[in-house]
């Protein structure tokens, strides 16, 4: 299935905080992959992406890991002032209800496909251009 015809016509910039490098490689990929994507930062942890936004760079989504050394990425999102929409990618469900609270865009279980990361670009779009901020979690996780 081609997600290339339901592309926004506006290019959503995003950043990448995740402390494997296998998963940020993966995730650079499907940016690549996907033309409604323009990628800003590729970050190894939360110190790295509080710097990041802490200087006025913002970005359209965030793709972030949830377990990472030093500071989680839940608390991480926690201290920032205007947070983006936030894709969590994680290895573990667990962490619906703190998803439900910080109002994430979206939550995918690693290791996940291509197909399911554009539904949550577009779940992103969608929020983006209705000006929605309400959660639309699935109710499976895996999508």
């Amino acid at each position: 299935m081609s997600f290339e015809n339901t592309a926004p016509s506006k290019t959503l910039t995003c950043a990448i905080l995740d402390d494997n490098e296998i998963n940020r490689l993966t995730l650079e990929h499907y940016i690549e992959m996907n033309s409604s994507l323009q990628l800003v930062a590729s970050l190894a942890g939360s110190i790295e992406g509080l710097e990041f936004f802490s200087v006025g760079r913002q970005v359209d989504v965030l793709f972030l890991d949830v377990e990472m050394p030093d500071l989680n990425g839940l608390d991480m999102l926690r201290l920032l002032p205007e947070p983006p929409q936030v894709v969590l990618t994680t290895a573990h469900e667990n962490f619906g209800s703190d998803a439900f609270e910080l109002r994430v865009a979206d939550y995918l279980v690693k290791p996940f496909d291509y197909n399911c990361f554009c539904r949550a670009v577009e779940r992103v779009s969608e929020r983006l251009s209705s000006g929605d901020n309400i959660i639309h979690l699935a109710a499976s996780p895996h999508h």
